[in-house]
């Protein structure tokens, strides 16, 4: 059972890059069209980035959380990790300067949740759980904390097109600064809303989401939100 769960999540993985740079190809080529958004929103971070590492946690009867061993420190590393990708990156004076209006910060709100939730699903439940005993043995650990930040180098750098190697290492830091909170909290719905704060300030800075389609956004936020809905319904009744 270990074994097949290891290869199904490195499977699993290999499809969310492969589908993460296609969905990306695509959107370049046709500028950005309504089958790249499709594609993306709905395919890539619904069905792949939600539904198959939920999937496998009922199916190996993996949990979202584990036992902290130090909640001060997961907790100041979390608050590091806003500051270095917010704050000294001047992503959050940017945001400002811009005057976002409601509708459209709602816009990118629908956008981000389903996205960093399929990012942090594979982060901080299918690795977490698939690096069995890491809580009791200091080279997993590491060995833990260090798969988080190559999975978040080697994500960024596909989303990128293998062009910007400087957003994968940005990205692979901050990967390590929330793989090694994760290692304190061992907590997933902390670590996850931090990702979740941290791509939506930086992604509002960049500002090049704002023609996307509200439609898909809605009907991607509903997916990912439905799956997470019959996971806590199917999980509450046993």
């Amino acid at each position: 059972m270990k074994r097949k769960s290891t290869f199904l999540a490195v499977f699993a993985i290999a499809v969310f890059y492969f589908v993460w740079g296609v969905s990306q190809l695509i959107s370049i080529k046709t500028q950005y069209s309504l089958l790249s958004s499709l594609l993306f929103s709905i395919v890539f971070t619904g069905l792949i980035g939600c539904f198959i590492p939920i999937h496998f946690k009922n199916r190996f009867r993996w949990s979202y959380n584990k036992p902290g061993s130090n909640r001060t420190a997961g907790y100041l590393i979390l608050v590091l990790a806003i500051i270095f990708s917010t704050v000294l990156s001047g992503a959050i004076f940017k945001v400002v300067e811009l005057k976002y209006s409601s509708i459209l910060i709602l816009k990118y709100i629908l956008l981000f949740f389903p996205m960093s939730l399929g990012i942090g699903l594979f982060a901080f439940l299918l690795i977490p759980n698939t690096i069995q005993d890491w809580e009791k043995n200091k080279t997993k650990s590491i060995l833990l904390i260090l798969s988080i930040s190559i999975f978040f180098f080697l994500s960024f750098y596909v989303d990128s097109l293998f062009q910007d190697i400087e957003l994968a290492a940005t990205m692979g830091f901050i990967g390590l600064l929330l793989g090694l909170s994760y290692l304190f909290l061992g907590n997933f719905w902390v670590v996850y809303t931090t990702l979740f704060i941290i791509m939506l300030v930086n992604t509002l800075a960049d500002n090049k989401y704002d023609e996307y389609s509200f439609w898909v956004v809605i009907v991607s936020t509903l997916l990912s939100l439905t799956i997470l809905t019959f996971d806590f319904i199917k999980n509450r009744k046993k």
